[in-house]
């Protein structure tokens, strides 16, 4: 098996209807009346997409038994479709892909998937009979100053991260500087703080995950790790072309 299988997110979630028979919520296959019905997540050998680098296809299968899966996100993915896909090969691997993101806008869907995809799994328990909770650790290629080329690398937390929000929360818009809301993060962070970030639209959440990836650096030398995982939060008396914009509260964790 080929590890670090790159797919095109949308083209993934396109092949996959068609070959299953549909996705929905989560990700998981609709109910039939067959036989079959009761392996609903029976690993499928057809190809779901066309494949960036070293596969030419790959089925959900495949991509959950790769080492290291990867799934492409853009500007045009829709976040329930990424999120289904997170939850199913989790289902088939119980492992957890990375999502690659370039651009604001992608990385603005790809927080949403994320988002969507730790609710599903919040609600089904996974092979020790528990639910799983998701942190995750953003990665940039090149100058961090100058990158908008991110990967998202999710991993299981140890337990359920549960916060509410508070008038202590940082707010980050489009002009926040990433390195002094690093500086703020770690800060929090040093002081064994929990640290959350309400985010709105692309270049907040680019910005955000910039200072997060900075953040992880200042207390790394300090023997600490950073992680964040993200949540939807309704914002109050929101504009009406805002209502389908949730913000995205990041919860920045010391593990």
């Amino acid at each position: 098996m080929s590890t670090g299988v790159d797919m095109a997110l949308d083209d993934v979630i396109k092949q996959s209807s068609r070959g299953s028979g549909g996705v929905v919520r989560g990700g998981r296959p609709p109910r039939r009346s067959s036989a079959r019905s009761s392996a609903p997540y029976q690993r499928s050998k057809a190809p779901l997409g066309e494949a960036v680098g070293t596969m030419s296809g790959a089925s959900v299968s495949e991509l959950a038994a790769s080492d290291n899966p990867k799934l492409k996100v853009s500007g045009e993915s829709k976040p329930n479709s990424v999120a289904g896909a997170i939850c199913n090969i989790v289902r088939e691997g119980q492992k957890l892909p990375s999502l690659l993101a370039t651009g604001p806008a992608a990385l603005n869907q790809a927080c949403k998937a994320m988002a969507i995809a730790r609710k599903y799994l919040h609600e089904e328990p996974d092979d020790k009979g528990g639910p799983v909770e998701i942190v995750i650790k953003p990665t940039f290629e090149g100058d961090i100053r100058q990158s908008s080329n991110v990967s998202y690398e999710l991993h299981r937390a140890a337990e359920i991260i549960e916060r509410e929000p508070s008038e202590d929360d940082l707010t980050v818009k489009d002009k926040t500087d990433c390195f002094k809301l690093a500086g703020a993060i770690a800060g929090r962070v040093r002081d064994g703080e929990d640290v959350s970030i309400t985010t709105k639209g692309p270049v907040p959440v680019l910005v955000t995950t910039k200072a997060i990836a900075l953040a992880q650096e200042y207390v790394a030398e300090e023997g600490l790790s950073l992680s964040f995982t993200v949540q939807f939060r309704d914002l109050e008396a929101p504009q009406p072309r805002d209502r389908r914009e949730a913000a995205a509260e990041r919860h920045a964790e010391r593990h």
